[in-house]
């Protein structure tokens, strides 16, 4: 029932705002056949790009899968509780508390890959749990953990880092029986041979996602999160009320006599998981797979706390629905565009601003295309300074909505699907380049437009300007590599 509430909740407001850049982009990257792409494996951009043709684009219907997602990751949490042997009402309370996460309303909202890695490596861990607990040792649950973490790796390759920390945890803290099987390493190969194929690609190809990574870690991405900040920010991703059942989860774990028989290693692992991003960098959202877990154990002492009281229910009914109110005013579309409580939204989810606007950007390159002498036309193609815009065009041009010419862009994946034929010597240049590379690349540049976000909107587009540019001054062969950016 929860779960379904969920899933309804986030359907509601489905629709609203528009497309996200991200959403652009895995749709575009699954209409271009690969074993892999230089920033994710293709497993979520083939979802999106069948998704996207069967439900015809509709915006409502293609953000069915994530909310799904959502749903199915707080079910997780519920049934890591009964591993956990606990009552009926400690189970719902473990779901209820997942469900009330901030990155589960932030992420089902969107079809990218962190709902979906979100829920198959939290799903592996679930298996884990009742693998290291079995005894004697059973097969099921250890082959159910090799493919879901396969799969998750297809996902997101953060599943591998997620999972050498969870057995760190059990070389710490125990159970170590279980590692003497066959059964644990025989899943370890079929979680390998499911992910070879990105690897394998990314071995071929330099490892470009680990200069991603390096970027993100540096504060390239707007979601980067500075080091100094990451627990403050994943703290605020759960959900300042929520963290409290965090906290007592961690803690509950590591005591006796958890600590050592039992499920002491998901606290371990969590924590170590933790150190890493600290000492490495990346994004709060991280650690997100632990969560079901951890809500699982810091469940039941909450709720057994709240039954003991009428005044103790009434207040953890008050938190809650505080609790839910600030969560969906901050992670959904559910204030005006360009509004106070919109720009609120904005600080801690930037995401919301790059939700909009995309439709007037993609009228106001057409505009600028068509007005292009026709004699030109012929010879011109749009090139993009980020996959946001380029995923966006692209789909305005193959949907018919538009008579742009073909779209390029050196960034990420659209890169790797090459360089305009040599005919190509005239640019519709859209976005953010350096001045002094168009100069060395076209002999004029001349600008034509800009870019306008709605009114009160302040996202990555806003202003970015749209250029002519004629007379390309060397080969795409020369051309193409400097145009290559990962990030």
């Amino acid at each position: 029932m929860i779960a379904g509430l969920l899933v309804v909740g986030l359907m509601v407001v489905a629709g609203r705002y528009g497309f996200h850049r991200d959403e652009y982009y895995f749709v575009v990257t699954g209409q271009h056949p690969a074993i892999a792409a230089p920033d994710n494996p293709m497993l979520v951009p083939y979802l999106a790009a069948g998704w996207y043709a069967l439900v015809g684009g509709n915006l409502w219907a293609f953000r069915l899968l994530p909310a799904l997602a959502a749903g199915s990751y707080v079910v997780i949490g519920g049934l890591i509780g009964r591993e956990f042997s606990s009552s009926r009402a400690h189970q719902v309370g473990a779901a209820a508390a997942t469900a009330l996460l901030g990155i589960v309303l932030a992420t089902g909202h969107l079809f990218g890959t962190t709902v979906f890695d979100m829920l198959t490596t939290a799903a592996a861990l679930w298996m884990l749990i009742r693998a290291l607990r079995s005894d004697p040792q059973r097969w099921p649950p250890w082959i159910g953990f090799g493919v879901l973490t396969g799969v998750a790796m297809e996902i997101k390759v953060l599943a591998a880092l997620v999972m050498v920390c969870c057995l760190a945890g059990v070389l710490v803290l125990g159970p170590r029986r279980p590692l003497a099987s066959v059964k644990p390493w025989l899943a370890s190969v079929i979680a390998a041979v499911l992910a070879a194929p990105n690897l394998l690609w990314q071995a071929a190809h330099g490892w470009p996602q680990l200069t991603i990574a390096q970027d993100i870690a540096s504060g390239g991405s707007g979601s980067s999160t500075p080091r100094e900040s990451l627990i403050p920010v994943t703290a605020l991703e759960i959900g300042p009320m929520i963290c409290i059942v965090l906290i007592i989860g961690v803690v509950r774990l590591l005591r006796m006599p958890w600590r050592r028989s039992r499920y002491g290693w998901l606290a371990a692992g969590f924590l170590i998981f933790l150190a890493l991003m600290l000492v490495s960098g990346g994004k709060a959202y991280y650690p997100a797979a632990f969560y079901p877990a951890l809500m699982a154990a810091g469940a039941g002492p909450v709720v057994d706390w709240a039954r003991r009281r009428p005044w103790r229910r009434i207040l953890s009914g008050v938190l809650v629905a505080v609790s839910i109110i600030i969560t969906v005013g901050l992670t959904l579309p559910v204030f005006p565009v360009g509004s106070a409580l919109f720009t609120v939204g904005m600080g801690p989810n930037p995401d919301m601003g790059e939700t909009v606007g995309w439709e007037g950007y993609i009228r106001t390159v057409n505009t600028v295309t068509a007005a292009l002498p026709p004699g030109q036309q012929s010879h011109t193609v749009v090139l993009a300074s980020n996959y946001g815009e380029a995923g966006a065009l692209s789909l305005a041009r193959t949907g018919g909505k538009t008579a742009l010419p073909p779209v390029y862009s050196g960034d990420n994946a659209f890169w790797y699907w090459g360089p305009p034929p040599e005919s190509a010597t005239d640019a519709v240049v859209v976005g953010d380049f350096p001045a002094a590379q168009l100069r060395t690349w076209y002999a004029t540049c001349t600008l034509r437009a800009r870019l306008h976000s709605p009114s009160g909107v302040d996202n990555s587009e806003d202003g970015a300007p749209v250029q002519w540019c004629t007379g390309r001054t060397m080969s795409w062969t020369r051309l193409w590599p400097q145009v290559n950016k990962l990030g």
